[in-house]
């Protein structure tokens, strides 16, 4: 049995029904291999600047999150013209993402409970107008390659690029970019340790699980 599905009774049932109508709901927009788990928050003015890939996990209830998550998944694009690309076997557990240019997020990348991901300020830097103009306010592209995990509660700020099979440690605020085979953590994140570069399959495996040990470890 999947062990999302661990608790039982009528709550079960309701949720099972309210999965399989949202999956229903999103199939044409989202592909069918597309898991919804809770009601998502998805406000997408125009759905062929969306690709979603194979696999993708969308869970916007702490019922089917272990650590829990603060609110649903949100997708919001903040235009007709921006862009989400979303590769295979991603996860998103609570995150949101918002976008007004560009957000790319690779394959078998993973989204601890409630990240968030954005390529713009939403508003301008300067105090004179930056309550009611919705001028010159930065927005840069977002890029988040194959294999990157990503902690819980950590914040992707605009023109970020992070680097295939890199570990953000969680609670981090990324500004800046991350080269691949690293692990970054902080408020702002910054550099914390190599990762070793192998084989893939079991023994990558290995080694990544033993970085993000390692990450924790060193937090607590």
């Amino acid at each position: 049995m999947n062990p999302l599905f661990r608790f039982s009774g009528l709550r079960k049932v309701t949720y099972l029904l309210q999965n399989a109508v949202f999956n229903w709901l999103y199939a044409g927009r989202l592909g069918t291999s597309i898991k919804i788990f809770g009601i998502p928050l998805l406000q997408v003015p125009n759905w062929k600047n969306v690709r979603v890939g194979q696999g993708v996990w969308l869970i916007s209830d702490s019922y089917f999150s272990e650590p829990g998550i603060s609110h649903p998944v949100l997708i919001r694009l903040l235009n007709d013209s921006a862009r989400l690309s979303i590769g295979d076997n991603v996860g998103i557990s609570g995150g949101g993402i918002c976008v007004q240019t560009e957000v790319i997020i690779g394959n078998d990348v993973m989204l601890g409970a409630n990240t968030f991901i954005t390529d713009t300020d939403f508003h301008p830097l300067l105090a004179e107008n930056r309550r009611f103009s919705d001028a010159n306010i930065r927005t840069r592209p977002v890029l988040i390659e194959d294999n990157v995990f990503i902690g819980m509660n950590s914040l992707i700020l605009k023109g970020v690029h992070i680097g295939r099979n890199s570990v953000i440690g969680a609670g981090s605020v990324v500004s800046h970019d991350v080269p691949a085979n690293e692990i970054w953590a902080g408020n702002p994140a910054r550099f914390v340790k190599r990762l070793p570069v192998g084989p893939s399959g079991p023994e990558a495996d290995t080694a990544a699980v033993a970085a993000q040990v390692a990450v924790l470890s060193s937090a607590s």
